[in-house]
């Protein structure tokens, strides 16, 4: 399904939603990131099938606008690259019922104490950021059962000092597909009927470039990604099945901040969990005149993967009531790792899920 989208115009609309939110109440983007230092940079590379559009500059526009939204939310000191393309993403096809579609280039393989290592560090040169010291508070002591080698993604791979932070290569792509004439890119007003959130559909593109993605991609997984570190299943039980319900927690799986995706229609596992009533960027389906919100746990979901904010997103553990590879060696040194130009066609592309008004399947 396309991502949310999430405009500063957009995000102080949340009052004529015309969908119920599945938590409480939505935080907008701008009061959650206001004071935060704006130190880093996602640098949007676009490539001729974009520049080559009629309404380039509108597309344009909007992206850039996504991209600026998460910058401004992180303190991280990195310049994250981002390709963009039209009809493809990352020299690959996109399927013809995808809406949306992004790769990772990852680095690996790495063990759970080297991970762990790695955040621990990101938390000690953030104290101030409350709820990257939970989630470090809270990881197990030993490694997890099961699957043991870790993946990160190049934007994250950045942040945690495994690769320089201005390192000029694409971090990530994301592609687009079918008419620019079937997206709304502005939000502000409402999303006109029978075309696709495109702000909701880049956020969501770039959440998952910039590393909130699953090793989930089937029944068999060779790996994990840092974010597996926080699906649990309950309390102090870590969850790592492809078709089992589970959910994001920072605090050992004492509190359920959302659930992931475990739809039998597929999609990705990295996504939470979309019902009637959802309307997250994260979602792992959208449907065309539905608009979605970049939310406190979206932001969260980053924070805890080392990207550094100001008690960004939702750490009130007890009251999470606001939304607010070609791999190599473990342990490597950081100028030997491989990257992967792996097709990760994230939810867009495996996420497939039926349209009540056209009857045509549609993935994010």
């Amino acid at each position: 399904m396309p991502s949310l989208k999430h405009s500063t115009a957009f995000k102080h609309q949340a009052a004529r939603r015309r969908l119920a939110l599945a938590v409480p109440a939505v935080l907008l983007l701008s009061s959650l990131t206001s004071g935060t230092a704006r130190a880093m940079v996602i640098n949007p590379v676009y490539d001729a099938s974009v520049t080559s559009l009629s309404d380039s500059s509108t597309v344009i526009s909007a992206f850039n606008s996504v991209a600026a939204d998460f910058a401004r939310s992180f303190t991280s000191n990195v310049t994250v690259n981002v390709g963009v393309s039209w009809g493809s993403v990352g020299g690959y096809a996109l399927p013809s019922t995808a809406v949306g579609a992004s790769t990772d280039n990852l680095y690996g393989y790495f063990s759970y104490s080297k991970i762990k290592s790695y955040l621990t560090n990101a938390s000690k040169s953030t104290p101030s950021d409350t709820a990257l010291a939970t989630a470090v508070a809270n990881l197990p002591r030993g490694a997890p059962s099961g699957v043991s080698q870790y993946v990160i993604p190049s934007a994250e791979a950045k942040v945690l000092g495994i690769i320089s932070a201005t390192q000029s290569s694409l971090d990530g792509s994301i592609g687009f597909a079918g008419s620019s004439s079937g997206y709304d890119f502005n939000p502000a007003d409402g999303i006109v009927a029978g075309t696709y959130d495109f702000q909701a559909v880049a956020a969501h593109e770039l959440d998952e470039v910039l590393g909130r993605i699953s090793g989930l991609s089937g029944t068999s997984p060779t790996y994990r990604t840092v974010f597996d570190l926080f699906r649990y299943t309950a309390p102090a039980v870590m969850g790592f099945s492809y078709n089992d319900p589970a959910y994001f927690s920072i605090d050992g799986g004492r509190t359920n901040l959302s659930s992931f995706n475990a739809s039998s229609y597929g999609g990705d596992r990295g996504d939470w969990l979309t019902t009637g009533t959802s309307s997250d960027i994260q979602d792992a389906f959208i449907s065309t005149g539905q608009s979605k919100n970049l939310t406190a746990v979206d932001l969260t979901g980053l924070d805890v993967l080392g990207y550094g904010g100001s008690n960004l997103g939702d750490t009130n553990v007890s009251s999470p009531t606001s939304v607010s590879f070609y791999l190599i060696q473990d342990v490597p040194e950081p100028g030997s790792l491989a990257i992967l130009a792996f097709s990760l066609i994230v939810a867009s592309v495996r996420r497939r899920r039926y349209d009540a008004a056209t009857h045509q399947p549609f993935v994010y």
